[in-house]
């Protein structure tokens, strides 16, 4: 099973939905990505070899676009900044909010159990 940017690729799933798993990357990405690297639309995971998925990994690292545990870092230190300079935005995300204006009286019941531990 080939990892690509810290994400498995499962041998038995159509590749393009495979690399659209990995954080950061959509449908439309994946699919430039995989015509790129000579990947078929109906390819599958395993049709990658050691090679083509370091060639897959390294189109894909080569975008201008952070991906992955380096994108998931810099959200978080975004919210973080937030919290740090005690702004509106994030109290709410302190408490655990919504934080774009939605209303809080019937609905926001997920937004509110799902508590962001940043600080």
């Amino acid at each position: 099973m080939p990892y690509i940017i810290g994400t498995s690729i499962p041998e038995d799933k159509v590749l393009v939905q495979s690399v659209a798993n990995i954080y950061g990357l959509g449908l439309f990405q994946s699919k430039n990505l995989c015509k790129k690297a000579g990947f078929g639309s109906d390819s599958r995971g395993s049709h990658v070899t050691f090679l083509k998925g370091k060639f897959l990994e390294n189109l894909a690292e080569a975008t201008s676009l952070p991906l992955g545990a380096d994108l998931l870092r810099f959200q978080n230190d975004k919210i973080r900044r937030l919290c740090v300079l005690s702004t509106y935005r994030g109290s709410r995300h302190r408490k655990g909010l919504p934080v774009r204006g939605q209303r809080t009286h019937t609905n926001a019941k997920k937004r509110s159990l799902l508590k962001l531990n940043v600080s």
